[in-house]
């Protein structure tokens, strides 16, 4: 018997193996590259959204601090968008906003995105044209599109060379409009990056089979390349109709000031997270909204799922 194996004997305890060795170190590098991940989502996420629940059923008072209410600040936003007209409109806002994305936005970038991807002439410059809003900080394209459109602007020299007086644009009520459309301007080029990378994952020798059999433009489209990319427009969909959350500084940066006309949930709840009492109304406010929102999107994606058979290609 070896000196080794008798120290064995007299502890109990075996060598570890040179598998176990192996296995204990990869154990170690596993926990220590997850541990960063988990901490994040425990902290970032888990706490933030518990303690955002919790703070609903919450009021803070000055002197007593933090006391429970129950459903109270619930009660108190049905009551808001029950006779307060500017909450009226900062719902109808935020809505119309998610429509815009959904039935507007969406549409113009998988139809430009489509006829770029069939090497039209002078695709490559228009696709950078497209795509160039959605590089440019949003503070400075709200300000090059602010001098653009205000009345001693671009647009206001347009209308006093035809003898005419520049319409306020920047102003109620035509100032909701703006935002929708600067909101469009800004939008289009990150979808028609995304759609022009999966349009062109379509293999080619599916296009050139349906060309021989005489499917025209707009039925390689519609019968084979939107089938083919159904898993990507269900989930940009899906994002589109987050606008009612999302809109945020689109607003902020046009208007220069919180209008009752341009206001939405995400721009409310970014002013108003300031404060304690600021803190409880946003989160009601977003739990409120999440509560009934979630649910039509998770509907709508389940649905959309089941227009076409995900196909791999």
């Amino acid at each position: 018997m070896t000196e080794q194996t008798a120290a064995e004997k007299i502890s109990g305890r075996k060598k570890p193996t040179a598998f176990q060795k192996k296995r204990f170190r990869t154990n170690i590098f596993v926990i220590c590259m997850l541990a960063y991940p988990v901490l994040q989502f425990l902290v970032m996420w888990a706490f933030v959204n518990i303690d955002s629940v919790l703070m609903t059923f919450q009021k803070y008072d000055t002197f007593k601090g933090w006391q429970w209410v129950g459903f109270d600040n619930y009660a108190n936003w049905f009551e808001k968008f029950r006779l307060e007209p500017a909450y009226n409109m900062m719902l109808v806002n935020s809505v119309l906003h998610s429509v815009v994305g959904m039935f507007i936005i969406f549409p113009i970038c998988l139809l430009t995105s489509y006829f770029l991807c069939r090497k039209v002439p002078l695709s490559g410059f228009f696709r950078i044209v497209f795509y160039l809003p959605s590089i440019i900080p949003l503070v400075i394209l709200a300000l090059g599109f602010t001098n653009m459109i205000k009345i001693d602007g671009l647009l206001g020299k347009i209308y006093e060379g035809f003898h005419a007086e520049a319409p306020s644009l920047l102003l109620p009520p035509k100032v909701r409009w703006t935002v929708y459309l600067f909101t469009i301007w800004a939008g289009i080029g990150g979808n028609l990056l995304l759609l022009s990378g999966t349009i062109k994952r379509v293999p080619t020798e599916v296009l050139e089979s349906a060309h021989l059999d005489g499917v025209g433009t707009f039925g390689e489209l519609f019968r084979i390349v939107i089938p083919m990319i159904w898993p990507t427009m269900v989930t940009m969909f899906v994002m589109s109709m987050m606008g009612i959350f999302s809109v945020v500084f689109q607003p902020l940066f046009l208007t220069d000031k919180l209008m009752n006309e341009t206001m939405t949930i995400g721009l409310w709840i970014f002013n108003k997270a300031s404060d304690n009492a600021g803190n409880v109304q946003a989160a009601t406010l977003g739990i409120l909204t999440t509560i009934f929102v979630a649910p039509v999107i998770l509907l709508t994606r389940w649905g959309l799922d089941k227009l076409f058979v995900e196909v791999d290609y």
